[in-house]
């Protein structure tokens, strides 16, 4: 079982749950900031239904697995922390999005993105997925995105159940936005956990790539590289090759 999870605090969540309610999805809200919730009823995992913010105001639709990979928690979780992912889930909720966004020309505007690893909540033991409506507050309370999210909500949780992919990697580089891992996602074979983005190479430690691997729901056998992304290549394929995983270079 997959929970949807919302903060009463969050206005694309609440708008996004409403319609999630009208597809007869039952959805768990929170009293507390989506980034900071604590506790949480079991389940398998979880999908957060939330706003997503920038300084640019493009309007955008992403999703991301949470993970803090140096010690600023100013936006939750805990230091050098990661969440668990669920790769397959997080690619076959891009692929629906994409699909009925396509269908969707009242939605033209709205860039279909994933966004490398980031913020909290980061403890839970299950899976935690976030799907976000961005970027400013006009944006999230619009019909008509918050709906394509529910449907693409309803479409995903059909499809996990028969539906898993055998190409498991994590992956370096590029910018927060990274588009050559959003491209992977949605037209290529792999499946994607953690992101390590380039702005966070200064924190670059075996013992976080390490962590990246170990909270995956599925086996991790491949390590995606930006190869015009990233720096200090060599630690990372170094790393990967001790691990014995395969280097995908992009």
């Amino acid at each position: 079982m997959v929970m949807l999870v919302t903060s009463k605090k969050n206005i694309a969540g609440m708008n996004i749950a409403r319609k999630c309610e009208k597809l007869r999805l039952k959805v768990h809200y929170c009293e507390e900031d989506i980034l900071k919730i604590n506790k949480l009823p079991d389940s398998d995992a979880y999908i957060f239904l939330s706003t997503h913010k920038s300084e640019s105001k493009m309007p955008c639709l992403t999703s991301h697995f949470p993970g803090v990979f140096s010690n600023d928690t100013s936006y939750g979780g805990n230091p050098k922390e990661l969440s668990y992912t669920y790769p397959s889930l997080q690619k076959i909720y891009m692929q629906t999005l994409n699909d009925l966004k396509g269908a969707k020309p009242e939605l033209e505007k709205y860039q279909v993105v994933v966004e490398a690893t980031h913020h909290g909540p980061t403890h839970f033991k299950k899976p935690v997925l976030f799907v976000e409506i961005g970027s400013s507050e006009e944006e999230w309370q619009e019909e008509a995105p918050a709906e394509l999210i529910a449907k693409t909500v309803k479409k995903t949780l059909e499809k996990i159940k028969d539906e898993k992919f055998t190409k498991i990697g994590i992956a370096f580089g590029g910018t927060h936005y990274p588009d050559k891992f959003t491209k992977v996602i949605i037209d290529g074979e792999f499946a994607i956990g953690h992101i390590f983005p380039k702005y966070q190479s200064e924190n670059m430690d075996d013992v976080m790539f390490d962590q990246m691997v170990k909270k995956s729901k599925e086996a991790v056998e491949y390590v995606l590289i930006d190869w015009k992304g990233i720096n200090n290549k060599s630690r990372i394929v170094e790393w990967a090759k001790n691990k014995g995983f395969e280097v995908v270079k992009l």
